[in-house]
């Protein structure tokens, strides 16, 4: 259970393992509460015990506007690139496009579904880097691929960078490059925050060892 002195973070399902690599770092530690962008919107404006948001700049917005967050809070430049990833044990050294996509033509390969839990629709984001596959299995979120690949259900997943970081089984084949393979995040303060330490945890995110950790995690800082 968090103190009084922890932070507790609305984030991303994705960038969960990051905000746990920042606990401890500022003497607090960090809990982070993860839903769909809508979802954390609503649990905020019924007030459900949260001192920071982490999350798309476009739910940033909608939190902005409804008034459940301090605008001099706002912190951006946050990023986390999509990937195509698969097993460290079982694919060759990441391939140029040509042998990516040959490698697609004959693998299982798992996607998100385009629906409001992953806000990706995996089928169209290959289309869009030139890429196709004939055998896709649909997931509700990029964990959901990654695990469909960490355990040989799929030998090749779309999922962000921190999906791949988070688990050591995994390893990236191809960064994406065609919209929206690089999504960006924003960080605010709750307007109802619980926690003294809300503030120095936005602070802690542009630290140089916040940074760190971070990057570590899959998620890049930019100034």
């Amino acid at each position: 259970m968090a103190s009084a002195g922890d932070v507790t973070v609305f984030c991303d399902p994705t960038l969960k393992p990051a905000m746990l690599g920042l606990s401890g770092l500022g003497g607090f530690g960090v809990y982070p509460l993860c839903a769909p962008g809508p979802a954390m919107v609503a649990q905020l404006i019924r007030h459900t015990r949260n001192d920071v948001l982490f999350t798309l700049v476009s739910t940033m917005d909608d939190a902005a506007t409804a008034g459940l967050v301090i605008p001099a809070s706002r912190s951006g430049g946050f990023t986390n690139t999509l990937v195509l990833a698969g097993l460290q044990s079982g694919l060759p050294t990441p391939p140029a496009q040509p042998a990516l996509q040959g490698l697609l033509a004959k693998a299982r390969v798992a996607v998100t579904d385009n629906t409001p839990a992953s806000y990706l629709d995996g089928r169209a984001i290959l289309a869009a880097n030139n890429l196709t596959a004939p055998n896709i299995q649909g997931a509700a979120n990029t964990g959901d691929v990654a695990f469909l690949v960490a355990t040989g259900v799929a030998d090749i997943g779309l999922m962000y960078l921190t999906d791949v970081r988070a688990d050591p089984r995994l390893t990236v084949l191809a960064s994406l490059a065609a919209p929206p393979a690089l999504t960006a995040y924003a960080a605010a303060v709750n307007a109802h925050a619980f926690s003294a330490n809300a503030q120095v945890f936005i602070n802690v995110l542009r630290s140089p060892n916040g940074m760190a950790r971070l990057s570590t995690a899959g998620v890049k800082v930019s100034s």
